[in-house]
């Protein structure tokens, strides 16, 4: 019995700086370096998954993917993100992609929201599936604004525009407020 909770202890040892929050981490194809939650800095090179991140991260020629994020990200040489929960903070890249809620700034040549998107999304293409902020590009959709303006050639809200519920689309600008 003693063996098997000295074996059990001396496991959890080894095992807990794997689960800890790392002040910097690397990504790179199916490794971390080290494993774990970031709350500092991360950099990932042509793709790279993590559980969370907290504080600065770097997508290099490629895709930066966690499940929740807060903080700022800066996409360099086609660096894209993708948070698969929910978002807080800035986010510059190629794409943006949030599965989720995002809060904050979302800016690139492709922006998109599955949920609720609340702040700006400046790019060429953007989309949220519920919109509070500003859309600001050549193509915006939205499945419905529930505070906020779409600015930009073609203006999509699956809900009406502010001219009538049952034209979808404008040019120019859009608002609900």
């Amino acid at each position: 019995m003693k063996k098997a909770l000295l074996g059990t202890i001396l496991a959890s040892s080894i095992a807990f700086p794997a689960f800890a929050a790392q002040p910097v981490q690397l990504s790179v194809p199916g490794n971390n370096l080290p494993a774990g939650d970031v709350h500092g800095f991360r950099a990932s090179l042509f793709y790279g998954q993590t559980p969370s991140v907290t504080g600065f991260q770097l997508p290099i020629l490629g895709l930066a993917e966690s499940s929740q994020f807060k903080g700022l990200s800066v996409g360099v040489l086609f660096g894209a993100n993708r948070v698969t929960n929910d978002s807080v903070g800035a986010k510059f890249g190629l794409a943006n992609w949030n599965d989720n809620r995002a809060t904050g700034a979302d800016i690139g040549f492709l922006n998109y929201t599955g949920n609720q998107f609340t702040g700006l999304q400046f790019g060429t293409v953007n989309y949220a599936g519920s919109l509070n902020g500003v859309q600001f590009g050549f193509i915006n959709a939205t499945d419905h604004i529930n505070k906020g303006v779409q600015i930009g050639l073609i203006n999509y809200d699956k809900s009406g525009t502010f001219v009538s519920k049952n034209l979808p689309v404008f040019p120019i600008i859009n608002a609900r407020f």
